[in-house]
């Protein structure tokens, strides 16, 4: 039986390797990295693999059976025998949440998630340093989010007795181990998310997901999908653009031999771009999710409704006047997470600092990862302060019809919010400490050291005053 099993496995890495090479050719002629281009070609086969699955019987079982092993082939095509680490780490974590004490069960799950997750992203750092190569890191940080979900989820269904804002994802019931690698290894977002809830992923199998539907079949998702694909060209063109006008390049001198203006001007367009393959991945995989099904929210004003999946609202972001209308948009299922499972749980510190360095965590060790989230914690806290005590000099006492000025009010705050997102993202992109500092020192810390100011002038100046009216 070994043997059979031995056997099997060199099966699967010849195919894999024999795969290899005639991709290998694709990528010399586009140019496009081995590792990106089999990572893009499983979001795009993950299309015709979605409407297949609807097409399958309503039983529970297939489904769960179909979704899991088409998420493990692309798991395997991506991976290889890098995706052991999905099973090993989503096979402990069931059988703590299974056997450990219910009080504690959830907590020790994220420890080991989390803890899983830190010595994968070491292993990286160790075997990679500061480069992009796809492995099972970037699938981890995903299972990672869905195993904690399922732990917390599962413990706020049994205690009753605590009140968390998020309850409608909590679970009545365990999942049976099958349930379980099925939600694990679903194939639409397996790669790139969004990383769903167990509660979301069952009402989705047996099709409670559609109970407000005619009849309660899945309405048509082929507009939805479309424009999620439309999106996604549009998106393509960031994507090349990116490659062309990169943020590394304020690793290498020249860039520092350049104006001040210049190098305000370029770090926000590097760090805008770098977003875009974020953008293309996620969108893409968004798509999938919706064509399957999974996407579906419900219905507004007797339309269908397919946002379920949505990852980051790109318009909604590149437009926004303040940093919580970014956090909003911007890796959407992420934000969930940290606001439902750490803010809202916080009991103690500081939540909005704790809650930023669980980002970091959650990202990795890189120096970068640290600069970026404490200073958007900085700025968070302080945009608070600004935003009470300056945008209520441009609307009435209602906070809502506009004064004299509101519109360029309006316009400043989108400037200036872009800006100070690109600069406090510049150290998430360079990684290292050097290279981070190095940038932010070129032009003179300017993002830090406007916030702090307008910050002090604001708390200084307060609020205006209300005129009460006589009567």
């Amino acid at each position: 039986e070994i043997d059979v099993h031995h056997r099997a496995m060199v099966g699967l890495l010849e195919l894999n390797s024999v795969m290899d090479q005639y991709l290998m050719v694709a990528s010399d002629s586009l140019g496009f990295p081995l590792d990106q281009l089999k990572y893009v070609l499983c979001l795009l086969i993950a299309y015709p693999f979605a409407f297949g699955f609807t097409l399958l019987p309503n039983n529970p079982t297939i489904k769960h059976l179909v979704g899991l092993s088409m998420g493990l082939w692309f798991g395997w095509f991506t991976m290889g025998t890098q995706l052991i680490h999905s099973f090993i780490s989503s096979t402990v974590a069931y059988f703590i949440m299974a056997f450990f004490p219910l009080g504690h069960s959830h907590k020790l799950v994220f420890i080991w998630a989390m803890g899983y997750l830190s010595i994968s992203h070491i292993y990286r750092m160790y075997t990679d340093y500061m480069g992009w190569t796809m492995d099972f890191t970037g699938p981890q940080m995903l299972l990672t989010l869905k195993l904690t979900t399922f732990a917390f989820d599962y413990h706020d269904g049994q205690i009753q007795r605590i009140k968390i804002p998020h309850h409608d994802m909590a679970l009545s019931k365990f999942p049976s181990i099958l349930e379980f690698y099925g939600f694990v290894y679903f194939f639409c977002g397996f790669l790139a998310g969004p990383a769903f809830n167990m509660k979301e992923y069952l009402d989705f199998i047996d099709g409670t997901l559609f109970k407000d539907a005619p009849k309660g079949k899945m309405p048509s998702p082929f507009v939805a999908m479309a424009k999620k694909l439309g999106a996604t060209l549009l998106i393509a063109v960031g994507v090349i653009m990116n490659g062309k006008y990169s943020l590394y390049y304020a690793r290498q001198e020249e860039f520092y031999a350049h104006t001040f203006l210049y190098k305000c001007g370029y770090l926000w367009l590097g760090a805008f771009l770098a977003r875009f393959p974020y953008y293309f991945a996620w969108t893409l995989s968004e798509g999938s999710c919706i064509l399957a099904g999974i996407g579906f929210t419900g219905y507004h004003n007797g339309k269908a409704v397919w946002d379920r999946a949505t990852n980051c609202k790109v318009l909604q972001l590149e437009t926004a006047q303040n940093f919580r209308a970014i956090t909003e948009a911007w890796n959407i299922r992420t934000d969930k997470w940290l606001k439902h499972y750490i803010y809202e749980r916080v009991q103690w510190g500081n939540p909005v600092a704790i809650t930023f360095a669980t980002s970091a965590f959650w990202h990795g060790f890189y120096p970068g990862y640290y600069l970026s989230f404490m200073t958007a914690a900085l700025i968070t806290q302080n945009a608070r302060v600004i935003r009470r005590n300056l945008r209520s000099r441009f609307v009435e006492a209602d906070g809502v019809t506009p004064k004299a000025g509101k519109q360029i009010y309006d316009l400043v705050s989108t400037v200036v919010s872009s800006w100070t997102l690109n600069y406090t993202m510049t150290p998430f992109m360079l990684l290292g400490w050097d290279y981070s500092v190095k940038a932010w020192a070129t032009v003179f810390f300017v993002g830090h050291l406007a916030n702090i100011a307008v910050y002090a002038a604001m708390t200084i100046l307060g609020a205006p005053r209300i005129k009460k009216r006589v009567e």
